[in-house]
This record gives C-alpha cells, sequence and structure tokens, in this order.
C-alpha cells in the first residue's frame, strides 16, 4: 500500500462490492445532476461515479462532456467559461462541492473520474476543504493518474483500462491502486474477460479491481460473485435494491409503481419497482371507450398525459398516443399509457405480482382478462366502489381481495360480505388490527403513503407480512440500517 494512502477504498460491512452508479442512476435522470445522484441514494448506490471537468478559472465541475448545452440553447465548452458564467449559463451543472456536500448527507462515497488536464490537485482540494472521506479518483489518461500517486493523493488511485489494453501494464505506468476494468463492450459475456488467472495476478500485486458501467441482470448477477471492489451501473436498483439485504420478510407493494422517481402507472414505474427487488405492482385500470383496459388512476387524462378529456370517452389508440412521461420531468418524454396486458406480461415475465384497482371496469370483464391471461392467483384485487368489488367476490369466489376494516361496519361485516384474502392496515392501528387479521386467516398489509424515516424505522422494527407504500426507498433505507 502506498505511504500516502490515508482513506482506504471505502467497503460495505457485507463485503459485497460497491454499487456504483454510474453519473447517478443515469437510466432514470439526465446524467451528472442532482436528480441523478439523488435517485442514484434511493435506489441503493453505494458510490457515485462523477465526471470532472475545469472551469476557465480552474474550478472542478460536474459533466461527463466538455461541451454543455446553455439554457439559452448555445453549445458552451466549460473549459472557455469561468465558474460564475458558467453558473449564469448553465445553471443545474453541478460544482464538485455541491456534489460533496449532497453525497455526505445521503451518505455516499464519490468516485472521481478526471476528464480535464490537471483536474486532480484541485479535485482533491475540494475533498479536503469539506474533510470528506469515502472517495477514490481516477482517469484514463496515464498521465493524469500517475500525477496523483506522484502528487502523494490520500484517495485511492485508479487508472481505466479501455478493452483490448493490459491492465497491469496501465497500473505500471500510473502506480495506480485500482485497475479500472471499462469493458462494457466485450461481447454478451464480458464477465468472462475477467479470468481467474486476472484476478490472482491483481491479488499477487495488491491492485484493486473495479468493474465497468453493467446494466445486464444476467451479467450483474456474475460480477457480484468476483472479488471485486465495486461494479458501476446506469440501474443502481439492479445492484443495490432490496435484494441485497441478508434476509427480508416484509413483501412490497409499490403504490403506482416507483412514482417519486418515474411517471406513475407506466411501463418504466413498473419497471423500476421489479427491478428495485420490490414484490407486487400497485396499478389503476380503467376502460377505454372502445373496451381496452389500461393502466390509468384518474378518471381523466388530463394530470397524467399532454391530452385532456375522460378515458371512458377515448379510444386505446387516441390514448396511446399520448405522451405520459413528461409531465414527470423531460427524461421520461414518449411514456406512453399501459394497457393492462402490457402490465401483466411484464409481471409473468419476472415471476412477480400485481395489485390491480379497479376504478371503473365491469367486474366480468376485468376477471375475464385475468383469467384468461392465467394470472388469478398471481393478483389481488381492491375497488373504491364497494358495489363492483362485491360483484367481483361474487363472480369469482377464487379471486383474491383486499378491504379494509375502516370501509366496513367492523370486522365481522368486512369477512362476511367479501371474505377478504388481505386486509389494509393503517400505521396507528397496526398494532390492534394485524393481530386480529391473522388470528382469522387474513393477510394484514401495511399501508403508509407518507415518508417520514421515523416512522418507517417503526415500520422495519414491527416487519409487517406486506406494505403497500409510495416510498419504497426509505422503507430500504430503513431495512438496511436494521440489517
Amino acid at each position: 500500500m502506498r505511504s500516502t494512502l490515508r482513506h482506504p477504498w471505502p467497503a460495505r460491512p457485507d463485503g459485497r462490492p460497491l454499487c456504483i452508479a454510474h453519473r447517478g442512476a443515469s437510466a432514470h435522470a439526465k446524467e451528472g445532476t442532482r436528480d441523478a445522484f439523488v435517485f442514484a441514494a434511493d435506489l441503493g448506490s453505494d458510490m457515485w461515479e462523477v465526471d470532472i471537468w475545469l472551469t476557465a478559472d480552474g474550478r472542478p465541475v460536474v459533466s461527463h462532456d466538455p461541451i454543455v448545452t446553455a439554457v439559452d440553447g448555445r453549445s458552451v465548452r466549460i473549459a472557455n467559461l469561468t465558474l460564475s458564467a458558467l453558473a449564469e449559463n448553465c445553471p443545474d451543472l453541478p460544482t464538485l462541492a455541491q456534489i460533496v456536500r449532497l453525497a455526505g448527507e445521503r451518505d455516499q462515497a464519490l468516485y472521481l473520474d478526471l476528464k480535464a488536464r490537471g483536474a486532480g490537485p484541485p479535485s482533491v482540494a475540494v475533498l479536503e476543504s469539506d474533510g470528506f472521506e469515502p472517495a477514490a479518483l481516477g482517469a484514463f489518461d496515464d498521465a493524469e493518474a500517475r500525477a496523483l500517486v506522484e502528487g502523494g493523493c490520500p484517495w485511492p488511485v485508479t487508472v481505466l483500462v479501455r478493452l483490448g489494453e493490459d491492465p497491469f501494464l496501465r497500473a505500471d505506468a500510473t502506480g495506480a491502486d485500482i485497475i479500472h476494468l471499462c469493458w462494457e463492450h466485450g461481447g454478451d459475456r464480458p464477465q468472462d474477460l475477467v479470468t481467474p488467472e486476472l484476478i490472482a495476478e491483481a491479488q499477487r500485486r495488491s491492485l484493486g479491481i473495479a468493474i465497468w458501467h453493467e446494466e445486464r441482470a444476467e451479467v450483474l448477477a456474475d460480477l457480484v460473485k468476483l472479488p471485486v471492489l465495486g461494479i458501476c451501473t446506469d440501474n443502481p436498483e439492479r445492484l443495490g435494491g432490496f435484494h441485497v439485504l441478508p434476509e427480508r420478510r416484509i413483501e412490497v407493494v409499490c403504490h403506482r409503481g416507483i412514482n417519486h422517481i418515474a411517471p406513475e402507472n407506466t411501463m418504466a414505474a413498473a419497471r423500476l419497482t421489479y427491478d428495485m427487488g420490490c414484490d407486487w405492482l400497485e396499478l389503476d385500470v380503467r376502460q377505454t371507450r372502445d373496451g381496452e383496459i389500461v393502466v390509468i388512476h384518474d378518471a381523466s387524462v388530463d394530470r397524467t398525459s399532454d391530452g385532456t378529456g375522460a378515458v371512458a370517452n377515448m379510444t386505446f389508440a387516441e390514448i396511446r398516443a399520448l405522451d405520459a412521461g413528461t409531465w414527470k420531468a423531460p427524461h421520461w418524454v414518449g411514456e406512453r399509457v399501459p394497457s393492462l396486458g402490457e402490465a401483466i406480461a411484464l409481471c409473468q415475465s419476472l415471476g412477480r405480482k400485481m395489485y390491480i384497482e379497479n376504478k371503473s371496469v365491469p367486474a366480468a370483464a376485468l376477471l375475464d382478462f385475468v383469467r384468461e391471461r392465467g394470472f388469478l392467483q398471481d393478483c389481488f384485487f381492491w375497488s373504491p366502489d364497494a358495489e363492483l368489488l362485491r360483484e367481483m367476490r361474487r363472480l369469482e369466489p377464487a379471486a383474491n381481495i383486499k378491504s379494509n376494516i375502516e370501509h366496513h361496519d367492523g370486522f365481522e361485516d368486512m369477512c362476511s360480505s367479501l371474505s377478504p384474502q388481505i386486509c389494509e392496515i393503517q400505521v396507528d392501528t397496526w398494532e390492534v388490527q394485524a393481530p386480529l387479521c391473522r388470528a382469522h386467516g387474513i393477510r394484514p398489509m401495511l399501508q403508509y403513503f407518507g415518508d417520514d424515516p421515523a416512522v418507517f424505522r417503526r415500520i422495519a422494527q414491527w416487519q409487517p407480512e406486506m406494505i403497500n407504500l409510495d416510498r419504497a426507498d426509505l422503507l430500504l433505507a430503513a431495512l438496511k440500517a436494521r440489517a
């Protein structure tokens, strides 16, 4: 180990490779932005990969590219503007100092990829001025990495190795502590390039290994088994979600999907839900004028699309033509209102389950649709329309129905009128109603749509069988802290 290396590479207590969010959660927000880094932490990242360029007055800022778009649409080169001029032209472009402070607030390590020549010393100065410890600095350029080592950088120094390059020659040329293998384009199975011989040689030389940004689930499953320090990914939820917990008894039901990041009731929100390791997707269904069952909460398309009008008065083709993503953020432009069939197909392909809230679809039509797809036992139903819910129970005794005691004249009335399999319970009545449900063979499901970390700490202690929530990320954080 270098004598000047004072801050070791940060490590997880379970020994698992760090989940390094590549430019933040860049699959879910504009890369390198504050939102991308915040979402990365929400989705379970341990470290943020941050690209660094220098302004004309030598201040480190965060951007992958040296040329960025100003608010007036002009292309501007970062190196040609002072920090104040850059802030005026590109107010959303973060400085390294801002990201360092944000990382400290979110308990994240930082991996600085130095893009600009000479970016090392000013970046080190920012880290030191904040007293920030969990970090590493690296570069593709040998001279830049070598300058860090020779300058006594107190953080680990990495050298980024392109496909086809010898990582050990690059390490020898730079004196780096870590080889970062940027081999994401190494075919269908790039993990096979990380051979036992390569790992053994790295260990013999006391070199750490970091891995390229990877999004394919089957490749990630192999990479996490390797003795590497960290894995970069655009999708931190696939590495840092609920599936990394040592044990988990709570089944997580995501209300309209991971809706604080992706637009509610879209396929993007559904995929994010399942990729994060959540068990159930909750969605709302209505019927179009031509009989298609679509996934949307409101009676009109006004709030969650660029269109106007009642769902019941529109054809599926008309609804399908709408943009259902831009209202949430520009990143989601082009998201569409999905059909229930599409949502079920995704759910079945991943072996997960679904909570279907029936807003207005005739009971027989919805039950027939679900039965035809062999999905009846992989979902449960509820409706705010009490008559519609009773009709669903009358037509299909085998359907899984959810209810709430408060919607009836007490517990016995709920049981006699609906025979529900699941009972939804609020936080303030959980400790009374949950034991009652268990005693009668009804599965209790906690509901909490808030965002108070203190409440999630209580929930982590309770370990409810199921929970219906908006903020799966806050439950994940509470469970990780408890573990």
